[in-house]
């Protein structure tokens, strides 16, 4: 079995963080953690004072001030953070490197626990006081951020409680989840090319699964398991110590569900979220439908988990990056100009880290930075068509977070539910227009299925990980740390039910719990892209049904970034998103996808 590497399609392409610091030993970044320091100490020692008497007696005192200092302050806080958490982005098995971002999140957290009586105050304070103090006209631009952050008021200790536990996070939670970083990005996967074992990384074999050649295909499935399970132990015991910090962080402040915390954060609750899981495991036979319908395309009986991303070209053709960055480029602009001229500075300003290199951090993400500088994008580019669209879809987060540079550091920052949006519809974007300019049947059925694919690992698969999130952590608080093979058991339960029939679980697929991120990063982060999908999907067909008019309202949206409620930006669009219904006009969409495979079979067989 010979594969040509992936490691060439984007040589080079390597950000540049100067706009942040030089290097870590640059002088202007210790400057900025002195300085940080110095006003943080001062923002206690100025308003803490006035605060108190504020939450005790409701005695008027300077919101105005304080939220100028705060915002002040957090600025290049942050902006030390990121550029920690990027450089071991970098290379994860750098030892100075990880070195390097603990120091600097014991220091941040030494900052923040001078600033920690903020929101614990705020949280203390009489309604009515805060009620008549924030409906006055000068806080209308932090209305919702002030608003906001009293959802929490049942659910924030003391402020010597949350000094202890903020301490304590970078040992505990933190520190478990830096551990599964570079346990991952260091593990060794192996693939026999011409007749010699070859290493490769975690990104390189995960792509091998959407191979037309299925030899090529099982390497990939079972290079990955062996790599996860010779790693069992320690990436079982990592989550293991996941689920148990988040059991004490449930019991501590008092969440009686362990998705609260999450909902919370994504300002949604557990009806809606359950509503949304109810809705798409009804959807699962779409789905199962849909496998068997690509298990005759691909001559497989059975299908097997190995198979499922598999494409459908035989002679898929490799995408050099720069045809990456012409396709993304004229996509956007056919949608909006001005969205174009702000995509293209990431790729003309390296704001974009997209070679492979070993220790790199799988994956992709987008991040955040503050308002006066710019969002850095990290993916990781094998060549493929669907690399196409992973950098549409960060690109499309990159998007949003510039524009809604407008609304300041404190609300610039979506929840998780409305921060997929912009990414999941520039995907859709640039997948109808290269859908547009294909004409053979066989190729358009091989797009549409690759389409497909992407969209039910998007809404069908994430609600699977979700709800083996949920039974592990429920499991957890009944029966405390869980061995391997009942995490095993639990990830083969839920996606048993999601595939049934359609698709045959090996062995090997076992294992796939154990690399998953943002369980252990940010549990219950999955089910957003399920939400997101679902909402852009509604929303997508808005944009169809209306064209250049939904433009301006869109960019608005995205640039109104989290100072409105998820629901209140949905209904700017004309959506309702607490319509028991809502997210069956996302599934439905989906339904007519496969009903269009079909119908596709039908005429290129």
């Amino acid at each position: 079995m010979t594969q040509t590497s992936d490691k060439k399609y984007a040589a080079g392409i390597r950000w540049d963080l100067t706009d942040l610091y030089a290097s870590a030993e640059d002088p202007k970044l210790e400057a900025d953690l002195q300085l940080t320091e110095k006003l943080a100490l001062d923002f206690e020692k100025t308003h803490k004072p006035r605060l108190e008497a504020f939450a005790s007696a409701g005695t008027p005192f300077d919101l105005a001030a304080l939220l100028r200092d705060f915002k002040v302050l957090i600025a290049p806080e942050t902006r030390v953070g990121v550029f920690a958490h990027l450089s071991f982005a970098e290379k994860t098995d750098d030892a100075k490197r990880g070195a390097f971002m603990q120091k600097i999140q014991d220091r941040l957290t030494e900052i923040n626990n001078h600033l920690l009586f903020w929101g614990i105050l705020w949280c203390k304070a009489p309604e009515p006081a805060v009620r008549a103090l924030i409906s006055r006209p000068e806080f209308a631009a932090d209305r919702h951020y002030l608003e906001d952050m009293r959802k929490y008021a049942p659910h924030t200790l003391t402020e010597p409680e949350e000094k202890i536990l903020s301490i304590k996070d970078n040992t505990g939670g933190s520190a478990f989840s830096r551990l599964f970083d570079e346990t991952v990005n260091r593990i060794p996967f192996y693939i026999e090319e011409g007749g010699k074992r070859v290493q490769k990384t975690e990104t390189e074999v995960l792509a091998l699964l959407h191979s037309a050649d299925r030899a090529v295909r099982k390497a990939g499935s079972e290079s990955l398991a062996e790599g996860l399970k010779a790693n069992s132990h320690v990436l079982t015991y990592i989550y293991n110590m996941i689920l148990a910090d988040h059991r004490s962080s449930m019991k501590l402040r008092g969440y009686m569900h362990p998705a609260q915390g999450r909902n919370l954060a994504n300002e949604t609750n557990l009806p809606t979220l359950e509503n949304l899981i109810k809705c798409v495991r009804a959807a699962y036979p779409i789905a199962q439908r849909y496998y068997k319908l690509k298990s005759r395309l691909l001559g497989l009986e059975p299908m097997y988990d190995y198979d499922r991303y598999a494409s459908l070209s035989e002679t898929e053709s490799a995408v050099p990056y720069a045809e990456c960055k012409r396709i993304v480029l004229e996509g956007y602009r056919d949608f909006s100009p001005e969205a174009a001229a702000i995509i293209q500075q990431f790729f003309d300003k390296n704001w974009i880290d997209a070679e492979i290199r070993t220790g790199k951090q799988g994956g992709g993400f987008c991040c955040q930075t503050t308002p006066d500088l710019h969002p850095y994008i990290l993916v990781n580019y094998t060549g493929h068509l669907r690399d196409v669209l992973t950098v549409a879809h960060e690109l499309g987060h990159g998007l949003h977070q510039y524009l809604a540079r407008k609304v300041g550091i404190l609300e610039s920052d979506a929840p998780l539910t409305m921060a997929e949006t912009a990414s999941v519809f520039g995907e859709m974007l640039i997948f109808d227009r290269i859908l547009g300019e294909a004409k053979n049947p066989k190729e358009r059925l091989a797009l549409l299925c690759g389409k497909i694919d992407d969209n039910f690992a998007t809404v069908f698969r994430q609600i699977a990980m979700t709800d083996f999130e949920l039974r592990a952590h429920l499991e957890g608080i009944k029966e405390g740390e869980l061995s391997e093979e009942k995490l095993n058991e639990l990830w083969m339960q839920t996606n048993s039910e999601l595939y049934g029939s359609s698709v045959q679980l090996t062995e090997n697929y076992r294992h796939g719990w154990k690399y998953i991120p943002h369980f252990v990063h940010t549990p219950f982060y999955c089910y957003a892209y399920s939400f997101a999908q679902l909402f852009v999907l509604a929303l997508y067909q808005k944009y169809k049904e209306t064209g250049a008019s939904f433009v301006p309202k869109y960019l608005e949206m995205l640039s109104l970034g989290g100072s409105k409620k998820p629901e209140e930006l949905a209904a700017g669009m004309g959506l309702d998103l607490q319509d028991p219904n809502f997210w069956n006009l996302g599934l439905k969409l989906l339904d007519t996808l496969v009903s269009e495979a079909e119908t596709l079979s039908a005429k290129s067989s």
